[in-house]
């Protein structure tokens, strides 16, 4: 009884409280509403007093449009240094404030001019936040206006228009993306984050920058461009990635966007954000596929005598790809949760077989034709507080993932398939004799982690600044489930192996510490720091890893230096360790090499310049890369492929007027040590040497927006395994190799690895944004605007053909 009276007690009180906080904020409503009122009417000192008077008493939902108000009525009234002091607060409670079309030019101006002024900040290369000119590793910035003008459709596109150095690469699979020469055939090199949340998946280390990241709701991503392990442990090998979404003020409303286009593509993006008191709440999602553009193709086609001669590029699973989440913060608790589908269908068959096929003959596994598709969850909710000079953060975090990777081998028989090991000698038959072969592997992964990161302020003083970052991590992962299945005849199921379901599954505990110091004299910064990461892995082995980072920045007014250096690491990925194991189940003296973590060293050097001319920001970045033990994939097999060395130079340039926006970036890549299957191929493989790109935006008349982007890529070599040479090989090797045969041997070693030509191109996009009112906005993009023909190829892969023009028409709506 008593349980029951307490209850209707807080029950009577949340009652109340709510209430009185509809109230209140009702009150403040009413008041900000009369003053702004008495503006439209021009009443502009009655509408400053009352927003004077009431300015300390109104809550976060109406204290921007309270500043955006008064700066309003100062600008009425001629006094500009008090309206700019608004702007000033405005922009200091919302640095991503965005004007609208209806605001007077002379506030949009002032805006413009503030923000200008101002130095953009990031939290991904610190566990606190910095100015750019003092994290200390070249780092770019991209905004919400340099997305809009680029007309990007995914996250490869954002990146690789803006982050030097960053190039889109095919592997025939997902799509994917290269950073200085280095990537696999999934995107695993780079670390994905949202909002500090880690999306690439434990079991593959893969966070492919599809078309599950929706990019309506990212205020800015912040890539940090070189090795980040001392931070961030695994993953972070060459790049990081933070995605920062928007706070709900930002939106303060409701945002929807529809589009369509040719072939058969459809987009919708909705937002839904609001600032209550200390709750502020962002919710998202959106959703995008299409059928893909049919081209005709000679790859392969005289080698396999394929069936087909025409592939389909661009094309969505069945089931359009797809996110939502949510991200909400009360006073210093905040909770996120995102839910992502994507499904992509490769164009050809598996690896260098790079055969045209038609994926609707064969057989679905959960509604799935053939295509690469991953079913992800994300969740965190964390906790930070400051305490005068220490700032502690705690995080519990959950991933789960659906992974399904389901490649068509073959349209057609394939004889002498038998040598190739990776296989069960009857699969292998089943491969040989029958036409409709495809092999499919599902599995899903969960991990749980918790987290604990803090800074310590221990000097500052007008000499010297000093700041200790200090963080711990756990996390279990686990495999829970997985299936490995052959089909042939299109429609039909090779036996299961039993044992592989099991042998698939396991754990692996992870723990990492790390320690960071920035001490600064002047102008002069020192930034170190040291990770150490453990790993038990699931045959109960274990790998013991430090990664170290050390910066030297000297600050001055217009210009600023750094000499970095630093190292990172990733562990092959569970997966890849699984199925290069699979083999000892069906031959157990199979000869097997344990594939070893990556590691990359880095050295780098960069000068940045601000406002030497007016509006005009630059960085000249040259870089040394070594890598070590690089994975790279031979048909099936994972191998650590050997050392790769890397010289570059990049430059960053942008210039900003208040009508016209201007971003160029150019970079010259050149790998002089790199080994491709057994052979030292020594140069890029289907990266150019030379990238660059220009995005240019421009305000012709207040409501329109005009958007034009060049990209040039100089021409490059293409290496894979030519698929027959192995197979005969293999053969030869199962027969027992003779002494007359090596000559032979050598011959089809020299074969083995084939070199294609990839022609230099210059790409262009165009685009433009209308506002046909205060709330509506209609929008056309064109991309591949000369219909350009050119191809592209990857990790082991034919060459791609890639999209020629596509276009989509959008209308969106504000309320």
């Amino acid at each position: 009884m008593r349980k029951r009276l307490y209850l209707i007690i807080l029950y009577i009180g949340c009652c109340v409280l709510t209430t009185f906080a509809q109230t209140t904020e009702e009150k403040y409503r009413n008041i900000y509403d009369a003053a702004e009122k008495a503006y439209q009417i021009g009443r502009i000192e009655q509408a400053e007093g009352e927003l004077v008077k009431h300015l300390g008493d109104f809550p976060l939902s109406l204290r921007q449009s309270a500043y955006r108000m008064l700066a309003l009525c100062y600008i009425s009234m001629d006094r500009n240094k008090d309206a700019e002091r608004y702007v000033q607060m405005l922009l200091d409670d919302n640095p991503y404030y965005s004007v609208t079309i209806s605001d007077p030019q002379r506030f949009i101006d002032m805006v413009e001019d503030v923000k200008n002024g101002r130095t953009a900040t990031i939290t991904t290369a610190s566990s606190q936040a910095e100015v750019l000119a003092e994290v200390p590793v070249p780092t770019t910035l991209i905004t919400e206006e340099m997305i809009r003008n680029s007309g990007a459709r995914n996250l490869q596109e954002v990146l690789a228009t803006f982050v030097p150095g960053m190039t889109a690469v095919d592997c025939n699979d997902d799509i994917n993306i290269a950073m200085r020469g280095i990537y696999s055939n999934g995107q695993e090199k780079i670390l994905i984050m949202l909002n500090g949340h880690r999306l690439n998946s434990y079991c593959t280390n893969i966070a492919a920058p599809d078309y599950s990241i929706g990019l309506e709701k990212l205020k800015q991503i912040e890539v940090l461009r070189g090795p980040a392990s001392s931070l961030y442990g695994g993953v972070a090998l060459t790049a990081v990635v933070n995605l920062i979404t928007k706070q709900g003020a930002d939106v303060d409303g409701i945002q929807a966007r529809a589009g369509a286009g040719n072939y058969g593509q459809f987009r919708g993006d909705l937002l839904m954000g609001k600032r209550y008191f200390d709750l502020d709440l962002l919710m998202w999602g959106n959703i995008y596929t299409s059928k893909g553009e049919v081209t005709e193709t000679s790859a392969q086609k005289s080698i396999y005598n394929a069936e087909h001669t025409e592939c389909r590029i661009g094309q969505i699973g069945h089931k359009p790809s797809y996110e939502f989440g949510i991200n909400m913060k009360w006073r210093d608790l905040q909770f996120l949760y995102s839910t992502q589908f994507s499904q992509i269908i490769a164009p050809y068959t598996i690896s260098t077989m790079g055969i045209p096929y038609d994926d609707e003959k064969f057989m679905t596994f959960n509604g799935k034709h053939p295509s690469y598709a991953t079913q992800a969850h994300h969740a965190d909710i964390n906790y930070s507080h400051k305490f005068k000079n220490l700032y502690l953060k705690g995080t519990l975090t959950y991933d789960n993932n659906d992974l399904t990777h389901y490649q068509v081998i073959s349209e057609i028989p394939l004889p002498g398939f038998s040598g190739i090991p990776y296989f069960p000698d009857e699969v292998s038959k089943l491969i040989e004799d029958h036409s409709g072969t495809a092999r499919y592997i599902n599995g899903q992964e969960q991990t749980f982690g918790i987290q604990l990161k803090g800074d310590y302020n221990y000097v500052n003083s007008e000499n010297h600044k000093g700041t200790l970052s200090f963080g711990a991590e756990y996390s279990h992962f686990s495999l829970d489930d997985m299936r490995y299945a052959v089909v042939y005849e299109y429609e039909k199921l090779a036996p299961e192996m039993t044992q592989l379901k099991d042998f698939g599954k396991g754990h692996e505990n992870s723990h990492n510490a790390f320690l960071q110091l920035k001490h600064q004299w002047k102008s002069l910064i020192l930034n170190a720091g040291l990770r150490y990461d453990h790993r038990t892995r699931y045959d109960k082995t274990e790998y013991n890893v430090f990664s170290p980072r050390l910066a030297l920045i000297l600050l001055r007014n217009k210009w600023n230096l750094k000499l970095s250096y630093s190292k990172s690491f990733v562990d092959a990925p569970y997966l890849y360790r699984k199925t290069n194991k699979m083999m000892t189940l069906w031959d157990p003296t199979a000869n097997l090499t344990e594939l070893s973590a990556e590691t990359l060293h880095s050295l780098q050097i960069t000068f940045a310049g601000t406002n030497w001319i007016k509006g005009l920001n630059f960085e000249v970045n040259g870089f040394y890369n070594y890598g070590d033990d690089i994975i790279g994939t031979q048909v099936v097999e994972h191998l650590n492929m050997g050392a790769n060395k890397t010289i570059g130079l990049e430059l960053m340039a942008d210039y900003h007027r208040r009508n016209f926006t201007a971003n160029f970036n150019l970079t010259w890549l050149n790998t002089y040590k790199a080994r491709f299957s057994l052979k030292d191929i020594n140069t890029n493989n289907s990266v150019p040497h030379v990238i660059s790109n220009l995005v240019l935006g421009w305000h012709p008349i207040p409501k329109l927006r005009l958007s034009t982007k060049a990209v040039f890529e100089s021409r490059q070599k293409a290496y894979s395994v030519y698929m027959p040479v192995m197979l005969q090989l293999l053969n030869l090797e199962d027969q027992g190799i003779q002494p007359e045969d090596l000559p032979l041997i050598e011959e089809l070693m020299n074969k083995l690895v084939f070199e294609q030509t990839v022609k230099a191109r210059v790409i262009f996009n165009i685009g433009a944004e209308y506002q046909l009112t205060p709330h509506v906005q209609i929008g056309l993009n064109v991309r591949n605007l000369f219909n350009t023909q050119y191809n592209q190829s990857g990790m082991n892969t034919v060459l791609v053909p890639q999209r020629g023009r596509w276009y989509m028409a959008s209308i969106g709506i504000k309320i």
